[in-house]
């Protein structure tokens, strides 16, 4: 509309009456919960996998992504991160990394909680990504996770070889204090580690960390809500856009894995 007011975000974005707009995220936030339980009721149901030709030897060739989901345990939205990849054109192997099995709703509490968990599950990511890189070491790897996934993403970072680094790592929603140390894991990626967030992840990423602990067992709000305070080198965050309603990511916690949003903005990120 012709002079009306335009605001800019913090990614450079213009949008007019931009304030408006975030309202979206919030009214998205208050379904979260549902969404919660709706998940854990559908993950206890039944299985999720991904299609058998999404990981074949000519797709490590030309690359590997893996995949992490949430304390949810395997679930539907690790399911769309990888179809959303699958459906960008992505040619390498999509592969889902299942850190967080168990019995719900015991695997909620030790998914979010165990640090012997998280170093346990980080180690044998990092023992997959030792094994992709020695079978073919040309191949390009990329790591893309939710939730609490994305501390296990960062502990493998850190724990890599110095000789040994990944191509791109994307954190949606990640559950990790604002305050940890991004360094190492940023230098163990050669284009980017890319964090995505939004204002409407109020309730898992606001009040459920503050109250239960973040995933590196802080009690504070997470930085997937208010954001970082560490911004080293490689290391990129972008905040929620209105232009990514078009995507299907309304700035709340469960639509940042839609296979739209991933597809369209996550996937051109990364490859």
């Amino acid at each position: 509309m012709p002079g009306s007011p335009r605001m800019r975000d913090s990614a450079g974005h213009s949008a007019p009456y931009f304030q408006l707009w975030n309202a979206i995220p919030i009214l998205a936030g208050l379904m979260d919960p549902i969404a919660g339980v709706l998940t854990a009721l559908e993950s206890a149901l039944r299985p999720f996998r991904i299609p058998a030709g999404a990981d074949t030897p000519t797709r490590r060739r030309r690359g590997a992504t893996f995949v992490l989901g949430g304390i949810e345990g395997p679930s539907r939205y690790v399911v769309t991160m990888a179809r959303g990849l699958l459906r960008s054109g992505y040619r390498g192997s999509v592969v889902l990394f299942p850190w967080n099995r168990g019995v719900p709703p015991v695997r909620y509490v030790k998914n979010l909680m165990s640090a012997r968990c998280h170093e346990q599950m980080s180690d044998r990511l990092v023992a997959r990504i030792l094994d992709h890189v020695s079978h073919h070491p040309e191949s390009p790897i990329c790591l893309l996770a939710q939730s609490a996934g994305c501390w296990i993403v960062i502990r493998t970072l850190e724990k890599l070889p110095d000789n040994v680094t990944v191509r791109t790592a994307v954190m949606l929603s990640p559950s990790i204090s604002p305050q940890h140390d991004l360094h190492a894991a940023a230098a163990k990626c050669r284009r980017a580690l890319i964090s995505v967030g939004g204002p409407g992840d109020f309730f898992y990423l606001g009040l459920g960390t503050t109250v239960f602990g973040t995933s590196d067992r802080v009690h504070s709000p997470s930085a997937g809500w208010i954001g970082w305070h560490h911004r080293p080198e490689r290391f990129r965050e972008l905040r929620w856009h209105p232009a990514w309603l078009r995507s299907g990511y309304l700035g709340n916690h469960v639509t940042a894995a839609t296979v739209a949003f991933v597809e369209r903005v996550i996937a051109p990120l990364m490859v």
